[in-house]
């Protein structure tokens, strides 16, 4: 990543660190907030990103759903983050290619004199050593006779309408007011035994003004804080007063930026040999639009000219070449109309006879001995590709469907592309038979847990004025999210994954739903964008007698937590915003880059029998 700084026009990039593509779209996208070791940055709109350092991802089934998310509506590709490769020198081309940022919070805090001042009153100077980004500092030097390190002040204002800016620190500390003297100059120090990172005083040395940071936060903060000025740090605009109420957060919070983004697996969409190779070598093909153009790159490639990615071409005849790559646009352009990305997936993965493609690769298996009853065949995926594109980010809450105006955008003007990445890894599908689930959904649906259920999600969805019987899910759902996270906890014991390197993703469709045919069975695949993704680890446990032993282990860790009996006594809505009931970080809860909805709608009485629990538990 590079920081851009403004003189004259003129630009200049400075590189400050780097992360790993898929953190661009789950952690550090446009809009977050990257904590570096000396200083933090926030990363800018896709507008600064230099596309001619990116490259394209392919996942035509994908285009349909980002432009049913607002802003959107007119993506037509996917990009890669600006990158080039690294070469021994520093001074060289890849050092000024990355993602722009900018300083933030503007606020720096003098580690040698409490000095708090923002960066553009120029008191403060970036030393940015060439070998060694990781040292980017602000220093003041203007400390008696010393260079100590200006460090980010640690807090910073958010709304729920996705704004951010720097905690307004003059306002706050005058209690409203202004300074009587000419220019205020402020000082951060440390109040009391300091013992909670709140305990920080703010004092103006030109008119003694002083308060406590500990009053921002708390029920009564709103009386203390002003209302958001509407402003995006990462687009550098100002969108006007906004009608929400700004929050103080610490730096590093986990609730200031949550990523808002589709993802789709890779399935062969079809069968010939030429459509399959046209499909895999779309990215080359997209760009030809008439037979002319296609007639002049097959000759110079019978010449022995033309790109070496095209030779492929010379095994088949030319005109059932040029009728796949028709065929296939058609089918591209028809696929970004529609919206259903778990469907198709679903077919492929329980299909006869399954497709099978480079990046696409599974096999039915036996159903594990003692679970007949239970589980369906399930399915080992040998091979597999997701492409997730980032399509905006919420702040304070995280997102929802239904609340479409609270996405943030990330840019200033609508682009036609969305920042992608895309992963490669394995498997294992879990099917549950649909007669034994509907059997299941019947007891569970008329018990008090999915009762507490439906009512704290209303109570939620209230609270944040959203349609309060919209997005309640099915029970059925409840039931495959649990056994999904039982199984991502002992799997991870078992294949050598962390738990952060596994994803869940959740196939849930009732029965008479009007989309489409039934569907109840959970993915456990490899999250990680490198080599250790497709290490072997998980689809081997996918073998009928390795998943037998998974499957009785994960049933039996359940059935007692160790916070019991208070996690098995918990229900939805007993906390505020709880929307789970026997679920907590010893038993259910994972990683926030694993989870598809953020840890809520678990139950483990939904899967087995707990300690006073009703008995309406799928596995008994």
């Amino acid at each position: 990543m590079s920081r851009a700084r403004s003189k004259k026009k003129r630009y200049t990039s400075r590189r400050v660190g780097g992360v790993r593509p898929s953190q661009m779209i789950h952690t550090y996208g446009p809009g977050s907030v990257l904590d570096l070791p000396s200083m933090s940055v926030v990363l800018t709109g896709t507008d600064l990103w230099d596309i001619d350092h990116t490259e394209r991802v392919l996942e035509p089934r994908l285009i349909g759903a980002v432009r049913a998310v607002p802003s959107c509506h007119f993506v037509s590709e996917f990009r890669t983050p600006p990158w080039e490769e690294e070469t021994d020198s520093p001074f060289d081309e890849w050092a000024r290619i990355g993602v722009p940022v900018h300083p933030f919070p503007r606020w720096l805090r003098c580690t040698g004199c409490d000095l708090l001042s923002p960066v553009d009153r120029q008191r403060f100077q970036l030393d940015v050593p060439v070998f060694r980004p990781d040292r980017v500092r602000y220093f003041h030097d203007r400390c008696k006779g010393r260079r100590p390190p200006a460090v980010p002040a640690r807090f910073f204002v958010a709304c729920p309408a996705g704004h951010m800016d720097d905690f307004p620190w003059e306002e706050f500390v005058h209690r409203g007011g202004t300074c009587s003297g000419d220019s205020p100059i402020l000082e951060l120090k440390e109040a009391g035994k300091a013992s909670r990172a709140t305990d920080v005083r703010i004092v103006c040395k030109t008119c003694n003004a002083d308060r406590v940071v500990q009053d921002a936060f708390g029920h009564q903060a709103y009386r203390h804080l002003p209302r958001c000025r509407g402003r995006h740090p990462h687009l550098q605009r100002f969108e006007g007063p906004c009608n929400q109420p700004t929050r103080a957060l610490l730096l590093g919070a986990s609730n200031a930026w949550f990523p808002v983004y589709r993802s789709a697996l890779t399935i062969p969409t079809v069968t010939g040999e030429i459509e399959q190779k046209v499909a895999e070598h779309w990215g080359d093909l997209s760009d030809i639009e008439d037979r002319s153009e296609f007639d002049f790159i097959f000759r110079r490639l019978v010449k022995g000219a033309g790109e070496r990615a095209l030779r492929w071409l010379l095994r088949y005849d030319p005109d059932d070449v040029w009728t796949a790559i028709s065929d296939h646009r058609g089918e591209s352009e028809s696929n970004a109309v529609g919206s259903d990305l778990r469907g198709p997936e679903w077919e492929a993965f329980t299909s006869a006879v399954p497709p099978k493609s480079d990046d696409f690769e599974v096999r039915a298996l036996d159903i594990p001995s003692g679970f007949k009853r239970t589980l369906d065949h399930p399915v080992a995926v040998d091979r597999l590709r997701e492409v997730q594109a980032l399509c905006g980010f919420t702040r304070i809450d995280g997102p929802d469907e239904a609340d479409a105006n609270r996405i943030a955008p990330l840019w200033r003007d609508p682009q036609s592309w969305l920042p992608a990445a895309e992963i490669r890894g394995e498997g294992i599908l879990i099917r549950l038979p649909e007669a034994r689930v509907e059997q299941w959904e019947k007891d569970y649906e008329d018990s008090d847990r999915y009762q507490n259920l439906i009512q704290a999600t209303r109570n939620w969805r209230t609270r944040r004025n959203l349609l309060p019987d919209g997005g309640i899910p099915p029970a059925r759902f409840v039931l495959l999210h649990t056994l999904a996270h039982l199984l991502l906890h002992q799997v991870a014991l078992d294949c050598g994954y962390s738990t952060a390197s596994i994803r869940e993703r959740i196939y849930c469709r009732e029965s008479g739903d009007p989309v489409g045919p039934p569907m109840a069975g959970v993915l456990l695949y490899t999250a990680s964008p490198d080599s250790e993704g497709t290490l072997g680890g998980l689809v081997a446990l996918s073998e009928p007698a390795r998943l037998a032993g998974v499957l009785r282990e994960a049933l039996s860790r359940a059935r007692l937590c160790s916070t019991d009996p208070m996690c098995a006594d918990h229900h939805a809505g007993y906390l505020r915003d709880a929307l789970h009931n026997a679920a907590c970080h010893a038993c259910l809860f994972t990683p926030e880059t694993s989870c598809e909805t953020g840890n809520r709608y678990l139950d483990r009485g939904a899967v087995v029998p707990i300690l006073g629990g009703q008995d309406v538990a799928y596995f008994k």
